[in-house]
């Protein structure tokens, strides 16, 4: 009888830590389960978040080639010139290449003598002022000294055309007069027995 009673408990026992198991395999599971569901959310949410980031990126590089395009059909109205920028990825980053077509061959453009660049770093200036939200003041000292002759006009009503339209101050030290015409307040640093002094001349 003892015997039979030992066997019972020992049963009793068994069905016990059978039962706890079963109860934690049936926990584990329902975790596990949570976990796949959580891993699901997060590869789509991480998807949707690399498209929208695509899409923002995409964004900002049009306007980007938008703007600097318009300024350089500006200036150079006998030239068919394109800021073509494209995202490429290396190693797993992704990387901005910044070029310039004309009739859509790219080029070094030397033959501009350089003009072509310092006009895109003062559109790229203005779009950074913009994007960062600094002082809406752009310092200009001798930028478009590279600039040929034959462009200063168009170069300085796109300077004046972009400070009425996007709200910028800017302040351009130049030695070149051509400037004046499109300028709302002219200044003349002149030497005198006293020094320095500050003539305004429009």
């Amino acid at each position: 009888m003892i015997a039979l009673q030992d066997l019972q408990c020992q049963a009793d026992q068994a069905e016990g830590f059978y039962k706890a198991l079963k109860k934690q395999e049936t926990d584990y599971l329902s975790e596990i389960s949570l976990l796949k569901k959580e891993v699901d959310v997060l590869t789509k949410t991480s998807a949707l978040l690399k498209h929208l980031l695509n899409i923002m990126v995409n964004d900002e590089i049009t306007k980007m080639a938008d703007l600097i395009t318009y300024g350089l059909k500006t200036i150079f109205e006998d030239q068919s010139l394109t800021f073509v920028p494209k995202i490429i990825k290396k190693n797993e980053k992704m990387h901005i290449e910044l070029k310039t077509e004309n009739d859509g061959i790219e080029g070094d453009y030397e033959s501009f003598g350089g003009s072509v660049a310092v006009i895109e770093s003062f559109l790229m200036r203005i779009l950074c002022i913009l994007k960062k939200k600094m002082a809406r003041l752009l310092v200009l000292d001798e930028t478009f000294a590279a600039v040929g002759e034959e462009y200063i006009a168009n170069t300085s009503k796109l300077v004046s055309q972009l400070s009425h339209k996007i709200g910028i101050d800017t302040l351009l030290v130049t030695h070149n007069k051509d400037f004046i015409n499109f300028s709302d307040n002219v200044y003349r640093v002149k030497e005198s027995p006293n020094g320095l002094q500050i003539e305004k001349i429009k």
